[in-house]
């Protein structure tokens, strides 16, 4: 069983009261990710409460949609979700804003990819699969033109200076650019990738997945 939080914010949640049960409001929360997670359970938790919900809840594609004693009120900013689940089902729904469907297709393959080489240490190989996925993130949301725009390079330049991505991030999809060319025989006095990078590299893109679909 693996977990994964989530941090809604609150235009992403509606309330209504709840006519026909016998709790008096209805959330929906929105979590665009929520249809690539096998779930198992969840709980919603907002400040000092550790879970709204009493158990009455359900799930429709990318909403969570709980019966609850607790009304939505104006001061709250966030909501967390705390998923718990079996794995991811589907890896192209881990890009719900790529609206290509070859393209959304393709990066899921690629973090299929570079998950099960993560899980066995091949750090290398789910690099250069991370560089993929960074290519093609950063693709679909600059939109490039001419074959200057289209390198890795000019795309990280271009997200960094749009706000896209902030410096830190830059600086790992750039030692991902980097570390791609590894395989090329002149580079091997090179330092390899290490486990510490790797690790470095997943927080990154788990993170800009979350970001990049509420984008």
């Amino acid at each position: 069983m693996k977990s994964i939080l989530f941090e809604v914010n609150v235009s992403q949640v509606t309330c209504n009261e709840n006519v026909a049960g016998p709790y008096p409001f209805i959330w929906e929360v929105n979590v665009p990710l929520l249809p690539a997670y096998s779930v198992e359970y969840y709980s919603i938790k907002v400040e000092d409460v550790s879970d709204i919900s009493p158990g009455d809840e359900d799930i429709d594609g990318d909403k969570i949609i709980v019966y609850s004693e607790f009304e939505l009120y104006e001061e709250l900013k966030s909501v967390l979700i705390e998923l718990h689940y079996h794995g991811i089902k589907d890896y192209s729904a881990l890009f719900p804003k790529v609206y290509n469907p070859k393209l959304r297709d393709r990066l899921g393959q690629f973090y299929e990819e570079a998950e099960k080489n993560f899980e066995q240490g091949s750090w290398l190989s789910f690099t250069l699969m991370c560089g993929a996925i960074f290519e093609g993130m950063l693709y679909d949301k600059l939109k490039p033109i001419t074959f200057e725009e289209n390198k890795l390079e000019t795309l990280i330049d271009n997200a960094l200076k749009k706000g896209i991505i902030n410096k830190k991030q830059s600086d790992i999809m750039t030692t991902v650019r980097r570390d791609r060319n590894l395989v090329h025989a002149r580079n091997a006095k090179k330092q390899y990738v290490s486990r510490k990078a790797a690790m470095e590299i997943r927080t990154t893109l788990d993170i800009l997945i979350k970001d990049f679909s509420n984008m």
